[in-house]
């Protein structure tokens, strides 16, 4: 009895664990067809992400920042050298460093008693030179009265002779005829005079050095412009032939600059150029440019660079400097684009751009960097549509969509 009990549990349990593997297996059916039917339908999804969205924007110009700008230096547009012609003691200054001068003007007075007895010297000379002169030629002029008396008196007596007198007498009065005329004709060009009056001619310039020299005691301006390098003051000793100062005509001045390869290639071709006293922003002017060398100082390897601009209120002094613009503020307004959206494979640099549904990979040479922004010099145009995200996982040519502004 007990044995049949335990054989008919023992077939119950048997059942119950065949009834778990049927359930089991229809369970792992049920699911290996589930995952095949998700594998199936998430095969278009899969197809629609190869289509990346990106992000785009125009390019457009942007500045750069403020205009680029130079130094350059104040001068004169013409500079005289003023000379001491005589020395002596510095008397008195009349005009000094800064004042505006005249041409003629005085500026300084000078004892020069050396330079006055020089002049009065030359003045006797010349006085002793004319005297001789005159007296030569009233000499002259006497002798040529005699002889042409006495070749008058030999023609009457050849007449004479002609009618009364033998062969003879008429040719020793013929001779005599001769000698007289040939005296006279020599006094015509009598070279004595011709070389008292190189004496008097040489007097007279000496003279009008030695008051040139002289000067009256003065040193005066020899243009107009600004008095400028007077570096002696009362009770100083002047050279005869020293430099004492400078005239600087400032109504007209030069703007002077020396310019960098770069800097150069931004002024060239340019006619004028605008600057502003340096220190202070506001105040702008242009300059006229006059000069700038083609080929660099062979020591500094820079440009020689020249403005000129009208300066009759005198604002502008010599030796002071001012900040020239080389570029304008739209010069400095050019193509650039976020540096983010660059993409740099080792030394070469692209940029992605919208091309129908295509993205287009652009090689471009990139510039200035101010701020996020970088200048392209070349590889980009304005309105290019710009992709500005996912760009570094792009491949040129590959399909892209716009992805929807967040």
């Amino acid at each position: 009895m007990w044995i049949h009990e335990t054989r008919k549990r023992q077939s119950k349990l048997n059942n119950k664990k065949t009834i778990i593997l049927l359930l089991l297996s229809a369970s792992a059916f049920y699911l290996s067809g589930c995952s095949t039917s998700a594998n199936v339908a998430e095969q278009p999804t899969a197809a629609v992400s190869e289509e990346a969205l990106v992000k785009v924007e125009a390019v457009a110009k942007i500045s750069m920042g403020e205009p680029r700008e130079q130094l350059a230096e104040v001068s004169a547009s013409s500079r005289v050298d003023i000379t001491a012609e005589a020395g002596g003691m510095l008397l008195r200054l009349v005009k000094r460093n800064g004042d505006k001068v005249n041409a003629g003007d005085v500026i300084a007075i000078i004892d020069n008693k050396n330079a006055f007895i020089e002049k009065e010297r030359a003045e006797a000379a010349l006085k002793n030179a004319e005297s001789s002169l005159l007296n030569s030629e009233a000499e002259l002029s006497a002798r040529r009265l005699e002889l042409t008396n006495t070749v008058n008196s030999i023609k009457d007596k050849l007449k004479m002779q002609a009618r009364e007198g033998t062969e003879a007498e008429q040719d020793e009065t013929k001779r005599s005829l001769a000698v007289a005329l040939k005296q006279l004709e020599a006094l015509q060009g009598n070279q004595a005079s011709e070389a008292l009056k190189a004496n008097v001619e040489t007097a007279r310039l000496s003279l009008e050095q030695a008051a040139h020299s002289w000067g009256n005691g003065e040193i005066k301006a020899p243009a107009s412009g600004i008095l400028t390098d007077v570096k002696a003051d009362a009770g100083s000793n002047i050279q005869a032939g020293s430099a004492f100062g400078v005239v600087q005509n400032t109504e007209k001045v030069k703007l002077k600059a020396q310019l960098t390869e770069t800097a150069a290639q931004l002024a060239r071709n340019k006619r004028e150029i605008v600057f502003k006293n340096a220190g202070d922003g506001e105040s702008q002017r242009k300059a006229k440019v006059v000069y700038l060398s083609e080929l660099p100082d062979a020591g500094t390897k820079l440009y020689d660079f020249e403005l000129e601009v009208e300066n009759t209120d005198r604002s502008l002094k010599p030796a002071s400097r001012v900040q020239i613009q080389l570029t304008t503020p739209e010069e400095e307004s050019v193509i650039a684009i976020p540096s983010l959206s660059i993409v740099r494979e080792g030394t070469e640099t692209f940029a992605f751009v919208l091309n129908g549904n295509k993205a287009e990979k652009r090689k471009i040479v990139p510039g200035r960097i101010n701020g996020p922004y970088q200048e392209i010099l070349e590889g980009l145009k304005i309105d290019d549509r710009l992709i500005v995200s996912g760009q570094h996982a792009l491949k040129d040519g590959q399909t892209v969509g716009i992805a929807p502004k967040s």
